[in-house]
């Protein structure tokens, strides 16, 4: 999740820029019919777009560490959504400010609309359920931070009802009850996380290298069957 969010917010911010030395890719702007734009001070406009998603990027990565730094986890992973938003909001209705048309345009709602299918997207396919694809060697764990694990690879695979304490995440998707990518433990030191709900049992598969990978599906049923499932799987292997 930290990379992530790094990217997120440098991605934001180097779109701001992009914006200003090409104006035309403003949402909103660049359908607009050429008597408009004409009273349209895009300097201005371009300007602001630019100042405001590189503001906008920066404070999602500073306020990110800053409270995860503080222990508030889970607002650290709600930030990308509440600075967004807030900025987002924000240009929306000073870019109103830099459109001189009698009959005003739709430029703020595309710029808000822009903004909320991009984080909604990105919250949307964190919150994908992991589904579980069958190989004749293979397991594959799809959606966000999915893995495939050969059946060779693999030293144990057991159920457990609870999973040690994180001490840090170090990539992935984290809000609420779902965490998905990879994260540090006190006790198995990294570790690979595919928690889906807040239900226990979970899976731990442990490869020969010594990676541990935790697994839980949506429902219990599901991670019970996947687990059995696995099982006869690596029993075959070993065969």
């Amino acid at each position: 999740m930290d990379i992530l969010i790094i990217i997120i917010g440098l991605f934001m911010a180097a779109i701001g820029f992009l914006a200003k030395a090409y104006p035309n890719l403003i949402a909103g702007y660049n359908t607009m019919p050429r008597d408009k734009k004409k009273n349209v001070d895009i300097d201005g406009l371009s300007t602001l777009i630019r100042n405001g998603l590189a503001i906008t990027g920066l404070t999602i990565i500073g306020s990110y560490f800053v409270f995860k730094w503080l222990g508030f986890t889970t607002v650290a992973n709600l930030m990308i959504v509440i600075v967004t938003l807030a900025g987002v909001t924000t240009l929306a209705i000073k870019a109103q400010r830099f459109d001189h048309n009698k009959s005003k345009s739709k430029l703020h709602f595309l710029v808000f609309g822009a903004a909320i299918i991009f984080v909604a997207s990105l919250l949307t396919y964190g919150f994908i359920p992991t589904k579980v694809i069958y190989g004749n060697n293979s397991v594959r764990f799809s959606g966000m931070n999915g893995i495939t694990v050969n059946i060779d690879e693999v030293a144990s695979v057991e159920l457990a009802n609870a999973i040690p304490k994180i001490k840090l995440r170090t990539n992935g998707f984290s809000v609420g009850t779902v965490n998905k990518g990879t994260f540090i433990f006190d006790s198995i030191g990294k570790c690979r996380l595919l928690i889906n709900s807040g239900s226990k049992p979970y899976i731990v598969l442990t490869k020969n290298s010594g990676e541990v990978c935790i697994i839980n599906l949506k429902s219990s049923s599901q991670t019970h069957d996947a687990y059995q499932n696995i099982l006869k799987l690596v029993s075959q292997g070993e065969r």
